[in-house]
């Protein structure tokens, strides 16, 4: 209970164990869309994409957060517009863009010789210098995207499994799938401090990877990532600050055993492939 207790006496520690709870969420659910949706791409690009935004807001002064959710959320729309426009696949769209907004962030960075420890922290994640301000936009930006996701729950869901009967039933197939880009690329930014840019990828996708190994069911599978994705984040949390590691890094191993573990005790022991199959006929039936 002392192991427990004693790194809570900081308020450092405190604002990150909330933060990354928050985060632990929020990726969770999120990312068990972007698995569905077959989106793990899209995280991966908005992430490293981001940097450009990033050097943006630094050089402008500007909060990094509200800079960063900016220009991603910018970035994700503009993938979505260049997928749908240029009649490009979504991946390629994704390469384009992603590359060039980070090959942007890499020459605004050079050109000008600047270096922070701010934004340092969002490429290789630094929890433990969570202030109180991007406390409030982390737990803000959490609430609004679960909220959102809650009360459009059947909308998405069904965006989800079949995006063209979807559009052929009435929804709003394209609103839907600029409202999720939309949601990743925030999730992506809010993620950044945590686990930073270049793993944040990591807790889009494996929770939700693990929960795919235990069961077939929607509702289960994001309680499960969820799960999964607190156990991750705390877990990854307290040994950073016991082995002096990077937060990030202790996060994304710790989720990566706990996807080995899930793989290797699951009784199914199915492919993620099936799993995906299995979850979108009994989700329809």
């Amino acid at each position: 209970m002392h192991l427990l207790i004693e790194p809570l006496q900081y308020a450092f520690m405190q604002r990150a164990l909330i933060g990354t709870i928050a985060v632990a969420v929020l990726t969770a659910v999120v990312g068990t869309f972007v698995i569905l949706r077959r989106l793990a791409f899209i995280g991966e690009g908005l992430a490293h994409g981001s940097l450009a935004g990033l050097a943006i807001g630094y050089l402008l002064g500007w909060n990094l957060y509200i800079a960063g959710n900016i220009y991603t959320i910018g970035l994700a729309l503009f993938i979505g517009a260049l997928h749908e426009k240029a009649k490009v696949s979504l991946d390629t769209a994704i390469g384009i863009l992603f590359s060039t907004s980070m090959a942007l962030g890499v020459a605004l960075i050079s050109s000008f010789k600047f270096y922070s420890s701010n934004l340092t922290g969002y490429l290789f994640g630094s929890v433990l210098s969570i202030g109180s301000f991007d406390l409030m936009i982390i737990v803000g930006s959490t609430c609004l995207i679960l909220a959102i996701l809650t009360v459009f729950y059947k909308e998405f869901v069904y965006y989800a499994f079949d995006p063209e009967m979807a559009e052929v039933t009435g929804l709003p197939r394209a609103r839907l799938h600029y409202a999720m880009l939309a949601m990743i690329a925030v999730t992506v930014v809010v993620a950044s401090q945590t686990v930073g840019i270049i793993l944040v990828t990591a807790l889009l996708t494996i929770p939700a990877a693990s929960a795919f190994q235990w069961t077939h069911s929607l509702k289960k599978l994001v309680l499960l990532s969820v799960f999964f994705g607190l156990i991750s984040a705390i877990l990854g949390l307290y040994l950073s600050y016991y082995l002096n590691v990077a937060s990030g890094a202790s996060i994304a191993l710790t989720a990566a055993v706990i996807f080995l573990l899930s793989f290797l005790c699951s009784p199914k022991r199915v492919s993620l492939g099936r799993s995906f199959g299995r979850v979108k006929t009994s989700e329809k039936g």
